[in-house]
């Protein structure tokens, strides 16, 4: 019997700079989420850990010191494996990937603290597990992706940094993929970042869905605030019989959210939120009065609005909502 395990998270969103409404030191406390992770890794003997993008938060790689490159270096150095980690869309320049080489990321893959994940197999005692990596593409499509087929790996494990759910359907103006449309590729497991709300883990179709959401907690805002991060923990099991899997979700240990958040303020943004989602309901009744209202026409309206973004983001995240109830 042959056994791998494996510690996954994602969308750390790490910065110098504390987001809005912020009370404790955001830097120290996402490395020290990260340092937990570590913990986790030596507790399971974790033969990798892996990252589904989102290391950093600004995408200006001007906004990124140093100094906190050092300190990520220090921290990841600690871990008693290596650590697979693929680009999300905030982890570069505009989205494009060939902007890498003048990020802070860029920086990390080249000194081997993090390794930079296409494709890696890792073996033990004769049994191989195939590690794929998918970085944040705009406009993805999943027909195209060049996935390695399945050599006699005992499993295959896809990190991938895009929205994906129970149902698709259009998020944020971007694409939302169904888990049943992720199933019919070929690997076993997937670590999906991107989407910073809480999916859980899922099988289906003897599929493994890892979507639990980000490390970080961010700004002032109700999802973030209840939000509970976790990290994953991935255990194939191999031997004669087969191969099983043991998936599930950690949660870290953080401080109370009025050590970490501005309550007064966000009495204050929740009367915002409020006013946001009955336009969004209008908005979503509409669309279902007139047949010819398309959903994507109106996330187009909202964005081009003169409002925050946080504020277009919480928009469209009901008008999603509403639009997945009425299915």
């Amino acid at each position: 019997m042959t056994e791998f395990n494996f510690i996954s998270f994602n969308d750390v969103h790490i910065s110098d700079t504390n987001p809005r409404a912020r009370l404790d030191n955001y830097k120290e406390t996402i490395l020290g989420k990260i340092l937990q992770a570590k913990e986790a890794c030596i507790r399971v003997r974790a033969d990798a850990a892996l990252i589904a993008g989102d290391l950093f938060n600004l995408k200006n790689p001007t906004k990124n010191s140093h100094r906190l490159n050092q300190e990520l270096i220090k921290v990841f150095s600690q871990f008693p494996c290596p650590i697979y980690m693929i680009e999300g869309n905030h982890d570069l320049t505009a989205n494009r990937l060939e902007s890498l080489e003048e990020q802070p990321l860029g920086v990390l893959f080249a000194d081997k603290t993090l390794r930079q994940l296409r494709h890696e197999i890792l073996e033990k005692n004769g049994s191989k597990v195939s590690l794929v990596g998918i970085p944040y593409t705009e406009d993805m499509d999943i027909g195209a992706l060049n996935i390695p087929e399945n050599k006699g790996y005992v499993s295959q494990i896809c990190l991938m940094h895009t929205h994906a759910g129970l149902k698709s359907g259009m998020i944020f103006g971007d694409r939302l993929w169904g888990y049943d449309e992720l199933a019919k590729l070929s690997p076993d497991v997937f670590v999906i970042g991107h989407y910073h709300i809480d999916q859980g883990t899922y099988e289906l179709d003897g599929k493994h869905f890892v979507n639990i959401g980000s490390m970080c907690r961010g700004s002032l805002s109700e999802d973030n605030i209840e939000h509970h991060p976790q990290i994953g923990h991935i255990k194939i099991t191999a031997d004669e019989v087969g191969t099983r899997y043991d998936v599930e979700a950690i949660e870290l240990q953080i401080r109370p959210a009025s050590e970490v958040f501005d309550l007064v303020k966000k009495q204050e943004e929740k009367k915002e939120s409020e006013d946001i989602k009955l336009f969004v309901d209008k908005l979503a009744t509409e669309v279902a009065n007139d047949s010819s209202i398309k959903t994507e026409d109106l996330t187009e309206k909202i964005n081009v609005m003169d409002l925050s973004q946080a504020v277009k983001d919480r928009a469209n995240h009901y008008l999603q909502e509403a639009r997945l109830s009425k299915k």
